[in-house]
């Protein structure tokens, strides 16, 4: 049984009866600013509301280093392979102001492909480009002004010296605004709008969506679009993906945003820190191994003592579950927690099951207190169905 099978087995009483249980968090004496960690394992057969608060009680195996990746950090026991019902972690979506440094930037200084859904606008020098990387996306609207992720997201490569080499090379210097190579493995860079992008050079061990499904993109030869393939084509891109995105939240909510993912959506989730100290959440997609518990993707929200900036309405996209009876009963859960949500400016503007069902997606603002309704942080999710017309993976 995998986490997709779990929703069929959630009630009202069991959601909210979980949203008063404890997220149990991993003794943590020091957490790494770029990289994740193992995922919260449970039972692979739903236990009884009595028994919930047990699924948190496992004891890590030790403590975690004091320095290092913490990828290395001790995970609970798994039964089993696990699939978490979040299955792709598949866009970022970012307001710019003109084509100008975005262009340049995505395809040229982070090795991405075009859409060729969206070439045509790229051609014209208007509207909303796609920028794909593997499985994911960043789309990328018009808005007048600038929209700038509070965290950062974490990127994917084979190798990080071609990119390296584009950097150092000032060839994109003006679509930049500054760039430090962390270490062999690690390259920040910072668009000019102040988007940070922590480029990684890492070897996926997991056969999953991320590895083996690919977004469309402009090749390097093309009738339909040969400026775009001669500037940006390419047969496949260099950035292979999104790993994570982290975002900062106000101290006491990584535990109950934590609660959120899990009760509503049946997400995996571990939550690190001890005593007083901040805390950080780790929402996992895709597939959890059993000998690292290690997912695919991740969502991570880090509490901050600093006053968090408004919110600018930027946002994630992510598919659910592995069936249309997943989704609904996703759309269900966020129902019962009043989190649905309906943004007039896309046109998938629905809040009833029917017309979730119609667009094959749905959408929320605020990741909330499911026990008392409270919002912790306020952060558009564009939930999609493996139904939906965009998915790249193989339809249900």
């Amino acid at each position: 049984m995998t986490r997709s099978d779990h929703f069929h087995r959630r009630d009202a009483s069991v959601l909210y009866a979980l949203a008063a249980a404890l997220v149990s968090v991993i003794s943590a004496r020091a957490v790494d600013a770029f990289v994740t960690q193992g995922i919260h394992s449970r039972p692979t057969t739903f236990v009884s509301i009595s028994a919930v608060t047990s699924l948190w009680a496992t004891t890590p195996k030790s403590s975690l280093k004091e320095e290092g990746d913490i990828f290395e950090s001790p995970i609970d026991a798994l039964l089993a392979d696990e699939v978490s019902t979040l299955t792709l972690l598949e866009h970022v979506n970012l307001n710019v102001p003109s084509q100008e440094h975005a262009v340049p930037f995505y395809f040229g200084v982070l090795g991405m492909g075009v859409d060729p859904r969206r070439a045509a606008n790229l051609v014209s020098g208007e509207g909303t480009i796609w920028a794909n990387c593997g499985a994911s996306q960043f789309h990328l609207p018009y808005g007048e002004t600038a929209q700038v992720l509070p965290g950062h997201v974490g990127l994917r490569y084979d190798s990080l010296e071609p990119l390296k080499a584009r950097l150092e090379s000032n060839q994109f210097e003006s679509h930049i605004d500054s760039y430090t190579i962390v270490d062999p493995n690690q390259i920040q860079v910072t668009d000019v709008y102040g988007n940070i992008f922590m480029c990684r050079a890492k070897t996926s061990s997991v056969s999953d969506i991320v590895d083996t499904v690919r977004q469309p993109v402009v090749g390097t030869i093309s009738e339909e679009f040969p400026t775009v393939a001669s500037a940006y084509g390419r047969e496949e891109t260099e950035c292979r993906g999104i790993d994570y995105v982290e975002f900062p939240c106000p101290m006491d909510t990584a535990k109950k945003i934590a609660e959120c993912y899990d009760c509503v959506l049946d997400a995996p989730t571990t939550v690190l820190g001890e005593d007083d100290d901040p805390k950080v959440a780790l929402v996992g997609f895709g597939t959890i191994p059993v000998d690292t518990g290690r997912a695919s993707q991740y969502l991570i929200f880090r509490e901050t003592l600093e006053e968090l900036d408004p919110y600018d309405g930027h946002h994630v996209g992510l598919y659910v579950g592995q069936s249309v009876a997943d989704f609904e009963h996703a759309f269900t859960n966020a129902i019962q927690a009043h989190m649905v949500w309906v943004n007039p400016r896309f046109k998938d503007q629905t809040a009833t099951l029917q017309g979730a069902k119609t667009w094959r997606q749905f959408r929320f603002l605020h990741l909330t207190d499911v026990k008392y309704g409270k919002s912790l942080l306020k952060l558009e999710h564009e939930i999609r169905s493996v139904q939906h017309e965009a998915w790249a993976g193989p339809k249900p």
